[in-house]
């Protein structure tokens, strides 16, 4: 019955994996031993699976999340090495943004000052905002936004006379954030649009009234709003609140947008972090 076949052990050594792991592996229903005896247990593998078995320590090896260690598997070789170059340039995008708030947390651990950044504060009115909102995780974040905002602007555009079709001070466009959002930890994001005018919702869209407030916030070039530069601005903005007054829970922090991002040029204004609060008396 098991003749041409390895134990474990054997094939554990064959492999350069521990017994420990391939148990594990089998568990996660990604390499299932060739025979397993009936009466001892004893798990048995072909040298066939070699090469798989040796491809999930590899891969495992740098960290390659177990359910991502599946799809390569169960995928054709050309959707495998896709799915794999996906996985990789996603943790090459985590990495450079863990390298710039690395940077930022030296400076803060070497009390290095932040150069000092002028905050404004404003009454913002009543408005009525188009919003579209999801809970994600960081790697889904831009891809989100961007569609979130092409699809309010093609509303509005079918809707004449709700905005204008651009992005400007007097009309801007918000990313509210009601938590924290990380590769880890999700969170909603709402995408919104300041409108003016009856309107219906559709689809993702859905409509709601912001009441009149006052905002702090610090005005972010295009440069500035990527890592590790936005964090001092938020972290600039909510000092400046615990000092002047209180948060208010149901109005989270947001980046208010005035232009453009993509036609911007490095040094232009495009946004602002802004932070809803309610002035010490």
């Amino acid at each position: 019955m098991n003749e041409g076949l390895l134990g474990i052990g054997d094939f554990a050594r064959h492999t350069r994996l521990s017994i420990k792991a391939l148990r594990h592996y089998d568990d996660h229903g990604l390499l299932a031993p060739a025979h397993v005896d009936p009466v001892t247990r004893y798990r048995y593998y072909s040298p066939d699976q070699r090469a798989r078995a040796t491809l999930i320590g590899d891969l495992r090896r740098i960290d390659v999340p177990l359910a991502v260690v599946a799809r390569i598997l169960d995928a054709s070789p050309g959707d495998a090495l896709t799915v794999y170059q996906d996985w990789w340039s996603g943790q090459e995008r985590r990495h450079a943004d863990r390298r710039g708030i690395g940077r930022y947390v030296i400076a803060r651990l070497r009390r290095e000052g932040q150069p000092p950044m002028d905050i404004h504060t404003r009454t913002v009115p009543a408005r009525k905002l188009a919003v579209i909102s999801k809970e994600l995780f960081q790697p889904e974040l831009e891809e989100f936004i961007m569609s979130a905002f092409s699809t309010l602007f093609e509303w509005a555009e079918r809707h004449p006379g709700l905005r204008a079709l651009d992005t400007t001070p007097e009309e801007p466009t918000y990313v509210i954030f009601h938590g924290p959002v990380s590769p880890d930890a999700s969170a909603v994001v709402e995408v919104c649009v300041v409108i003016d005018g009856p309107a219906e919702p559709e689809g993702d869209i859905v409509l709601r009234r912001e009441d009149e407030h006052a905002e702090a916030y610090v005005p972010a070039t295009k440069a500035g709003i990527e890592y590790p530069a936005i964090l001092a601005a938020y972290d600039a903005v909510a000092a400046w609140v615990s000092e002047h007054g209180e948060m208010i829970a149901s109005m989270p922090s947001r980046e208010v947008y005035v232009a453009d991002v993509l036609a911007a040029a490095a040094e232009d204004v495009v946004c602002e972090i802004a932070f809803p609060y309610r002035p010490s008396r």
